[in-house]
């Protein structure tokens, strides 16, 4: 049975580092994720009022974050571009966080019409940050 066991565990040993762990940034936008999540399913819903801007607070909270990191792509830019290339990801994420701010002030305010079209304009530049700074 232990001979077993060895192999089996040399190979999840490995697998971890061969893998690595998830940078600082990865972390954040996981938990993002995970909270952006759950408030897709629950953005129209006035009764989750409470539980929405708790979301709400996460996603600011890993905005807030996320935004002094730098993406994992900035490694893969020429020197002379780096600058401009961070200065864009700061831009788009100030943009994500004052969107993230006009959906709060939605969900505050029990607009659910204006929580839905705020939350729309969050998918797209999410969608738009990706395609400019993730790596597949």
């Amino acid at each position: 049975m232990l001979k077993k066991l060895i192999p089996f565990a040399l190979v999840l040993t490995l697998g971890a580092t061969a893998f690595g762990e998830d940078s600082p940034m990865e972390k954040e936008m996981s938990a993002m994720n995970k909270a952006y999540k759950a408030l897709k399913k629950t953005v129209a819903d006035p009764a989750s009022k409470d539980a929405n801007l708790k979301l709400i607070a996460e996603i600011k909270k890993t905005t807030e974050t996320s935004t002094k990191m730098e993406p994992k792509t900035t490694a893969d830019q020429p020197a002379a571009g780096k600058a401009a290339y961070l200065e864009k990801f700061k831009a788009q994420m100030a943009a994500f966080a004052k969107e993230v701010a006009t959906l709060e002030a939605a969900v505050t305010a029990g607009n659910t019409a204006a929580a839905e079209a705020s939350f729309a304009k969050l998918n797209d530049l999410k969608k738009k940050g990706h395609e400019d700074f993730k790596k597949d």
